[in-house]
C-alpha cells in the first residue's frame, strides 16, 4: 500500500509493526503451550509413556527449523503479509486439529503441521520489518521481539491454567480446551493482521 501522507504512513507503519509483534507472540506461545499439559495428553491419548507425550514439542521444533530456508527464500519472492498471514492460520489450525486428535498418529501430524506454520513467521516479518523501517531496524525488531517473550510467558500459563480450571469436569481430556481455544484465538490474530498490516 503506498501512502502519500508521511503521517498516515508512519501510523500504517507502526501498527503494522505492533501486528508484527502480536503474530511473534502468537508464535512463541504455540512452541510452548503443551509443555504444561504432558501428563494429562499421556492419559488422555493412551500413550505408553511422558516421552511419547514430550515427543509432540520436539517434532513440532524440527518441523519449525527445517523449511526456515526455504520460506526465507519465499519472503524475497513474495508478500510478508501474505506468508505471515497463512503461517498463523496453518499453525493455529494444527492446535485446532491438535484439539481433537484421537490418537498419538494425528497429534503427531498436527504438530508438524503446526511446526511448518510457525516457520513462516521468522523469515517473512524480519524482511518486512527490516523494509519498513529502513532507519531504527533494531529498533523496530526490538519492539517486536516484545511478542516473543510475551508468547512465551503467557503459552504455558494459559494452558496450564484453563487444562486446571477443566479438569475436574473433563479428567484427562482438559488438555483439549486450552489448545483448541489458542488455535481459534490464533485465527482470529491472523483475521485481524491481514486486515489491519499495511
Amino acid at each position: 500500500m503506498l501512502v502519500d501522507d508521511p503521517m498516515i504512513a508512519a501510523n500504517h507503519k507502526t501498527r503494522t509493526l505492533w501486528l508484527t509483534g502480536m503474530l511473534h507472540g502468537f508464535t512463541h506461545l504455540y512452541g510452548t503451550a503443551l509443555l504444561p499439559l504432558y501428563l494429562l495428553m499421556q492419559r488422555d491419548l493412551k500413550l505408553d509413556s511422558v516421552s511419547k507425550a514430550t515427543s509432540f514439542v520436539t517434532i513440532m521444533l524440527i518441523a519449525y527449523f527445517l523449511p526456515s530456508y526455504a520460506l526465507g527464500v519465499l519472503a524475497d519472492r513474495m508478500s510478508r503479509k501474505t506468508l505471515l498471514t497463512y503461517g498463523l492460520v496453518i499453525n493455529a489450525l494444527a492446535f485446532v486439529g491438535l484439539a481433537f486428535a484421537p490418537n498419538y498418529g494425528w497429534a503427531i501430524a498436527c504438530v508438524i503441521l503446526a511446526g511448518v506454520g510457525g516457520s513462516f513467521y521468522h523469515p517473512a516479518a524480519t524482511a518486512m520489518i527490516a523494509r519498513l523501517f529502513p532507519q531504527d531496524t533494531g529498533r523496530a525488531l526490538g519492539l517486536a521481539g516484545i511478542g516473543s517473550g510475551a508468547g512465551f510467558f503467557f503459552g504455558p500459563l494459559y494452558t496450564g491454567w484453563r487444562a486446571a480450571t477443566a479438569e475436574s469436569a473433563l479428567g484427562a481430556a482438559a488438555w483439549r480446551r486450552p489448545v483448541l481455544e489458542i488455535g481459534i484465538m490464533g485465527i482470529l490474530a491472523a483475521g485481524l493482521f491481514a486486515w489491519l498490516a499495511s
